[in-house]
């Protein structure tokens, strides 16, 4: 695959720069603590420790701690604040139960106030909490800080799960099947969760072996802005993973396969304008079907067949007009998303090295992830049916698939450090992509980071051109309370190619950012000053291509208060042409009221002209997004963006755009909902509508129906036998979708 690699010059040049790589690494940490394995084993670490009760009799999930097994399971209490006054006791008491059966882990909740008024808890769909009081239980199964799941309910049982990464941050569309209750009381509100095993990974252990799982029992109390945790977290520690406390006790737990099958039956009634000015109306019916299968506790092989696009919620709009490079949107399918973790190779910002959204439309996917001991794995194979999709039945490509393949192996070294390697292959015809990776993170001690990748990539495109090229990223950070720093080197070279991945250009950049935050903790919970330097140059000439230079002041205020100014000078080179620029912007977030959220961006200062005459204008861009509760069963969501860019030579305006956005939804019971979504660009001069009914049995099994309707004012479009000045229909669906969840 990579034959040219054995050249003797190329691989001089490539040994030379990973040698230099390492020397620059380290160069930065001369004078870190090189970490001990007792440094960071969490087996060697002080931790409080949960012992977990058996239950013979498992609790009636409904929201009342008057089971029997509650009398004798764990209790937890003693929680710490996290926010705002780090280290202090709780202002409020919080009671967790813990017990277990060889099939599910049970949690009762008792989340006490001394002021029942301060309650948030509004009736929502699943993972739709994020503005109410929540408690979240998170779990670290192989006590490796690596990868950890977080299971939360708000007052009324409302569910959110997410997975989590080593530094606390969670993907909210990873989700989980679990059981869960919650009913407001006097002094409070109480919940249940029961997590059955088989939703989450964990190592295999013998008759009567103890199994010790990370632990962390974390609440929130929005109306104070208050975190509070079981185990002690400081902002001093690099990481939440490595902070959590230890689930002990439990063993023999079942050894059941786990088998899913989620197939999606899917009917579409589609119309849509075309180019002759005719509406034209469509049937479209597909099935699909999704298989988990768990071999082992940790080993999962996962299958899709004709994964169905429908379930993915419309992009949130975003201002595309005059950006130099591609906008990035997550993905949003079970299939990429499960095991995507043990695939994810962060890179340098803006870079993604893998990012599946790129398989457009696969019939197909076959996937096997898990952990083996210290090592985890990851291979996945699909198809992608999008490039073969053309008018033309003569053409070579017609009917033809794009046959991608995959593969990850990471090995821990010891807590939240690793070396990974990574392959990935996409054919299409005589065209490839394929890439090669070999990547490492090692924790130094508390509060150092240090990361390095170094990537190979050969690429062959339509008109049978050859490229090849390498990408490193080399990064060394250092977190604390006080002062943080990073320093970064990214250098991706011209010939540099990867189909499955997100890469805005190539480049070779020195990245540093330096902050220092205080800690008032009174009316001002904390401020800090931000400095960042980014600079990026042609890789060939060496010629400055971007320098941004960012000054950040944020602060934290009480009640849910934030505000941060950014300041920057920044030069940029378009075309040959060199500008300098300087901007402004200023984001405030105010969350004080239950009932009411207000979010404000606003932008102004110089921005250039991306077209083939370059030019620097002015540029203010706004945006505001309300959040309105007015009773626990209904929110809405309403936001405006605007864009104007202003020629500053005559003073003549470019354009003017705005995008209105408003989502609304009411929740009659715990399983239906509608929701509705309304937008309208000024740019396209289009306008939509979208109304969406889903009746929501658990986490996989959900059935939807909807209604899409999208209208183009007619001085917008092409199409000239139109009356001017009116909105034309070019599109509308009518769609329902079941979807039903089998585990055994």
């Amino acid at each position: 695959m990579f034959e040219s690699a054995c050249r003797c010059p190329i691989l001089y040049s490539r040994v030379s720069l990973l040698c230099g790589g390492l020397v620059f690494i380290l160069v930065v940490i001369v004078g870190v603590p090189v970490p001990t394995h007792a440094q960071t084993s969490p087996d060697s670490t002080v931790r409080l420790t949960a012992t977990a009760v058996r239950t013979q009799v498992p609790p009636v999930i409904d929201g009342n701690l008057n089971d029997v097994v509650w009398k004798t399971a764990t209790r937890l209490t003693g929680f710490v604040q996290q926010r705002p006054l780090e280290g202090a006791p709780a202002s409020e008491k919080t009671e967790v139960y813990v017990a277990y059966d060889s099939e599910t882990l049970y949690f009762g909740i008792y989340a006490y106030y001394s002021d029942p008024g301060l309650i948030r808890a509004n009736r929502a769909d699943r993972d739709q909490t994020a503005n109410d009081d929540t408690v979240a239980i998170y779990l670290d199964p192989f006590l490796d800080a690596q990868r950890g799941y977080a299971f939360s309910v708000n007052g009324f049982g409302i569910q959110a799960d997410q997975l989590l990464s080593s530094m606390g941050s969670g993907d909210a569309n990873w989700n989980a099947l679990y059981e869960s209750a919650g009913v407001l009381v006097e002094d409070g509100w109480i919940a249940e969760m029961a997590i059955p095993i088989k939703s989450i990974r964990y190592p295999g252990r013998g008759e009567n072996e103890l199994h010790r799982w990370g632990f962390q029992v974390q609440r929130e109390i929005k109306s104070k802005d208050e975190i509070v945790n079981w185990s002690p977290v400081s902002s001093n520690i690099l990481g939440t993973l490595t902070q959590t406390g230890v689930l002990e006790g439990m063993q023999n737990l079942s050894t059941h396969r786990n088998l899913e099958l989620l197939p999606t039956v899917t009917a579409v009634q589609v119309g849509r304008l075309n180019s002759a000015g005719d509406f034209v109306n469509d049937h479209v019916e597909e099935a699909g079907l999704n298989v988990k299968y768990g071999l082992t506790s940790n080993l999962t092989f996962d299958f899709t067949y004709n994964p169905d696009f429908s379930q993915i919620e419309s992009d949130q709009p975003q201002i595309e007009i005059n950006q130099r490079f591609p906008v990035f949107f997550p993905e949003l399918r079970p299939f990429f998303i499960e095991g995507q973790e043990i695939f994810n190779i962060p890179f340098g910002p803006p870079i993604r090295m893998v990012q599946t959204r790129t398989i457009v439309d696969p019939q197909f996917g076959a996937k096997l992830t898990g952990k083996l001991g210290k090592t985890s794995i990851g291979f996945m194979v699909a198809n992608d049916e999008a490039p073969g999709r053309v008018d033309d039945p003569s053409s070579s490509a017609y009917q033809k698939t794009a046959k991608i393949l995959m593969g990850r192996v990471k090995h821990d070294i010891y807590t939240d450090s690793f070396v990974g390697a990574f392959v990935a292959d996409r054919e299409f015809l005589d065209q490839y992509s394929r890439v090669v990776d070999i990547d490492g993170v090692f924790r130094l001690g508390a509060n150092y980071q240090t990361q390095a990748k170094y990537i190979i990539s050969r690429h062959r495109d339509a008109n049978n051109v050859k490229r090849s090229g390498h990408a490193v990223d080399i990064m060394h950070r250092r977190a604390g309370r006080n002062f943080t720093y990073v320093v970064a080197w990214n250098d991706i070279t011209p010939g540099f190619r990867n189909d499955l991945g997100f890469i805005t250009r190539t480049f070779r950049r020195y990245i540093g950012n330096v902050g220092y935050r205080w800690w008032p903790e009174h009316w001002l919970t904390n401020w800090g000053i931000d400095a960042w330097f980014d600079h990026a140059q042609d890789y060939d000439t060496g010629e400055l291509q971007e320098q941004v230079r960012r000054f950040t002041i944020n602060s934290l205020f009480a009640k849910n208060i934030s505000v941060t100014g950014i300041f920057e000078a920044n030069r940029e080179r378009f075309l040959g042409v060199d500008f300098n620029k300087h901007r402004f912007s200023i984001n405030a977030l105010i969350n004080t009221n239950r009932k009411i959220q207000v979010g404000l961006n606003v932008s102004t200062g110089d921005q250039i002209r991306f077209s083939s005459n370059p030019f620097l204008g002015s540029a203010t861009g706004v945006n505001l997004t309300v959040t309105f509760r007015p009773v626990p069963r209904l929110q809405s969501d309403i936001s405006v963006s605007t864009n104007r860019f202003r020629d500053l030579r005559t003073n003549a305006r470019v354009f003017d755009i705005k995008i209105f956005y408003a989502k609304t939804t009411y929740q009659f019971t715990e399983r239906l909902l509608v929701r509705n979504i309304v937008e309208h660009n000024t740019l396209t001069k289009t306008f939509g509508v979208n109304l969406l009914g889903t009746y929501r049995v658990n986490a996989g099994t959900v059935f939807l129906f909807g209604y899409d309707d999208r209208y183009q004012h007619t001085d917008a479009m092409d199409i000239q036998s139109y009356r001017p000045n009116q909105y034309q229909r070019t599109n509308r669906a009518v769609f329902t979708k079941l979807q039903y969840l089998y585990r055994r």
